[in-house]
């Protein structure tokens, strides 16, 4: 799973209902690169819906240039390869895709996220009291007490 993919179809898949799910589905099987190759039973049990459902959706995403077909399955117990389209390669359609400029937030090496503080790693701080893991009582760490819980000497 690639977060950079999974995020990028939550923030600007253009479909909705289950032909969302089926989006966001493709995305989750997806790498680094968009590269995923669920059978289409995989994605219909995932999504909710039907295998039938599957395959015109995932034929409307080739025709909006959402997903890419890179390979036909070869018969019965493989899968098609798809290419989920990166931010950088979806533009403007007629029918309201969104428009990207350029990367992701991301993926956009202009904002970058707070330095992170040294770390340090604290002295170990040494414990005397420990609670004794039957009667709850706070009791010295290295001596046998007599747990109420046990009813008996506990070391």
């Amino acid at each position: 799973m690639s977060i950079k993919i999974m995020s990028w179809v939550l923030d600007h898949s253009p479909y909705e209902g289950k032909a969302r799910l089926i989006h966001v589905v493709l995305a989750d099987h997806a790498n680094d690169e968009g590269v995923c190759w669920p059978r289409q039973d995989q994605i219909a049990n995932r999504a909710g819906c039907s295998v039938e459902h599957v395959r015109v959706t995932v034929k409307q995403m080739v025709a909006d240039g959402y997903v890419e077909l890179v390979s036909i399955s070869k018969g019965r117990g493989s899968s098609h390869r798809y290419l989920l389209k990166n931010p950088k390669s979806v533009g403007v359609s007629g029918h309201g895709s969104p428009q990207v400029d350029g990367l992701s937030p991301q993926v956009d090496g202009s904002i970058t996220p707070n330095p992170s503080p040294n770390n340090r790693q604290e002295p170990s701080i040494t414990i005397s009291k420990v609670a004794c893991p039957y009667c709850r009582k706070k009791i010295d760490k290295d001596r046998a007490h007599n747990c109420s819980a046990m009813n008996q000497l506990m070391r």
